[in-house]
């Protein structure tokens, strides 16, 4: 019987293999996180619009658009700052959110260059950890980085 449906799929048009695949299996929504730091071994926050706390530049991939990519684009988008040296550091797998988290590292090309776009971010700037009250996704991103204990962290954050 497994070889019979395999045999059909594999004569369907691709369009209709990719509904099936979509259907049956789970997606995730792929995103970047960056911890971009300034020579002071401060690191950038952004305060939302949207949430509770400050966060740390992130946003979804666009489509077709790789990890890396998205990590740059946001940075600037959300704060003004062109990244340099940018460096991916650990991938966060969240379960219960259908999220799969690309956390970087990242210097700044001009560290004063501090401009929140206003819509999603009100402010933007340089702090330490213990500054800002951080939203348990960017602080759970900052200390897998920070432990180094795992390139792949299964995270148990659900909100």
């Amino acid at each position: 019987m497994q070889a019979l449906k395999l045999f059909i799929y594999r004569h369907l048009p691709t369009s209709v293999q990719l509904l099936i695949r979509r259907t049956l299996f789970p997606t995730y929504l792929v995103a970047a996180k960056v911890i971009v730091t300034n020579a002071d071994g401060r690191f950038l926050a952004v305060k939302t619009t949207y949430g509770t706390g400050w966060d740390i530049p992130s946003g979804h991939c666009d489509r077709y658009e790789s990890p890396t990519s998205a990590a740059a684009r946001e940075v600037l988008e959300e704060t003004g700052v062109i990244t340099e040296n940018l460096v991916h550091e650990a991938v966060i797998f969240q379960p219960k959110t259908g999220t799969v988290q690309v956390v970087f590292s990242a210097s700044a090309k001009d560290p004063d260059t501090l401009i929140p776009d206003n819509l999603e971010i009100s402010e933007v700037r340089w702090v330490t950890i213990d500054e800002v009250t951080l939203n348990p996704y960017a602080r759970e991103a900052i200390e897998v980085v920070n432990t180094r204990k795992t390139h792949y962290w299964v995270s148990d954050l659900d909100h």
